[in-house]
């Protein structure tokens, strides 16, 4: 009995590989799990390595800046090269595989003695700068393996094993860590953890090279700058593309001016040690796990321009629930902050899964992978910059307690206003739905 039961199974799971789009599922669940990793150790471990380090309140900041301006620096000549390889994939797997290099690198600063902090900064350029390059080339790669009536259940598949691989690294991390009483010990830790995402890296470039895609429409054209200027005329004429662009624009940089300040509010402000740290990063995982399959079928049901709003409110709330943590003080205030922020995680599952077909709604398929690379440079400009205004307005209002409240209120404010833009641009959407559309004509006309 047991022996037809596991036959069937394995029979199963053969018929459901043999149709394309669900092997094209597994492939991307599966990329998806290894980059969470890497990502979940950096989002957990680069501000606690740096800290371990000896960094200042000032290089922590940076901890945003530098990543990100090497990514605007690379997006622009990625996306020129991507565009003109015959296979979307070719890109991503490349960087893939330096970056897993970069993080042998990364994991040795620690023993590079008195000059470590500036080989931290170089290393952390060349790994956390490149994943968020990687992630505008994965997004063409998306577009070209993933018909359009698929992407919203693979990515919402890939984000649900995410989520789950989200929760338990940090908590793996953090309660590492936790053994560790000096700062050497847990720079220790935090290696480990970086050696892991090199290998983790190099799977997942192998995991791409497996992938079937369409091929590129300008495979095998002439590099040109010119082609980026040209690029610039057409978005300018998009007033889809504007539409949509004006507004997330306007909603990224009231979200990443407090990227710096939220983590000097966790550790200044509420007192949380790594382990509460790692607790409170699982915790948002395993919110966010349960969002993203809910706002999945709401999409479905409604429009990804219904749930976005709902998205924005739980960011919305954010510096109000550290506020009053703050106010509450001492454990009380830890856990009100860990189980409140970690709640308002579930509305914000939705985010990056509305944000992504939107754009893909409003962007010829030309030049594809160099208009997405022209739209993340500018959402990744405003990572690098706004958290570290953020921490100068912080210091600018006088750098202490009340400061503190004063810039969350503001943050409080502007999140009001982005939230009450995408309420707008979803009511607007159910009387002219050709304003977030591109008609399929369009799409694969010249741009």
């Amino acid at each position: 009995m047991a022996r037809n039961e596991s036959r069937g199974l394995r029979a199963g799971i053969r018929r459901f590989g043999e149709k394309p789009s669900n092997r094209m599922l597994l492939l991307f669940a599966l990329e998806g799990v290894l980059l969470q990793y890497v990502s979940s150790i950096n989002g957990f471990g680069n501000n606690l390595y740096a800290t371990n380090l000896g960094a200042s309140d000032a290089q922590i900041a940076l901890n945003q800046t530098i990543p990100n301006l090497t990514a605007v620096l690379l997006m622009l000549p990625a996306g020129l090269v991507s565009d003109r390889m015959k296979s979307a994939k070719t890109v991503p797997v490349s960087m893939l595989l330096f970056m897993g290099v970069m993080y042998l690198g990364f994991g040795t600063v620690p023993a590079l003695g008195e000059n470590r902090m500036i080989f931290y900064f170089i290393f952390l350029a060349m790994t956390a700068g490149l994943i968020a390059a990687y992630n505008a080339q994965w997004q063409n790669l998306f577009a070209a393996a993933v018909s359009p009536g698929e992407q919203n259940r693979t990515y919402a598949f890939r984000n649900r094993l995410m989520f789950a691989v989200g929760t338990l690294s940090p908590l793996v991390c953090g309660h590492a860590m936790s053994y560790a009483l000096e700062p050497a010990g847990k720079l220790t830790v935090l290696r480990v953890f970086y050696y892991i995402s090199a290998a983790f890296l190099f799977l997942q470039a192998f995991i791409l090279s497996r992938m079937q895609v369409r091929p590129n429409l300008d495979a095998g054209k002439r590099l040109s700058l010119r082609d980026a200027g040209g690029l610039f005329s057409g978005l300018a004429r998009n007033k889809r593309f504007l539409f949509f662009f004006g507004s997330v624009l306007f909603f990224y940089l009231g979200w990443h001016i407090d990227w710096s300040m939220w983590y000097i509010g966790e550790t200044q402000y509420l007192g949380m040690t790594e382990r509460h740290l790692s607790y409170f990063t699982a915790l948002c995982s395993v919110f966010q796990l349960l969002g993203i399959g809910f706002w999945a079928r709401v999409n479905q049901k409604k429009s990804i321009h219904f749930s976005l709003p709902f998205g924005l409110f739980g960011l919305l709330l954010c510096p109000v629930t550290i506020m009053a943590a703050r106010a509450i003080g001492g454990d009380a205030g830890r856990w009100f902050f860990m189980i409140v922020g970690s709640m308002e995680n579930f509305p914000q599952a939705c985010i990056g899964l509305c944000i992504l077909q939107m754009l893909l709604a409003v962007i010829p398929d030309k030049n594809r992978a160099l208009t997405i690379s022209l739209y993340t440079m500018t959402i990744t400009l405003s990572n690098s910059l706004m958290p570290l205004l953020g921490v100068r307005i912080y210091n600018a209002l006088g750098g202490g307690e009340q400061a503190f409240y004063l810039f969350n209120g503001m943050v409080f404010i502007w999140r009001i206003l982005s939230t009450s833009l995408f309420f707008f641009r979803y009511r607007l959407s159910l009387k002219k739905p050709d304003l977030f559309l591109m008609p399929e004509e369009e799409k694969h006309a010249a741009s």
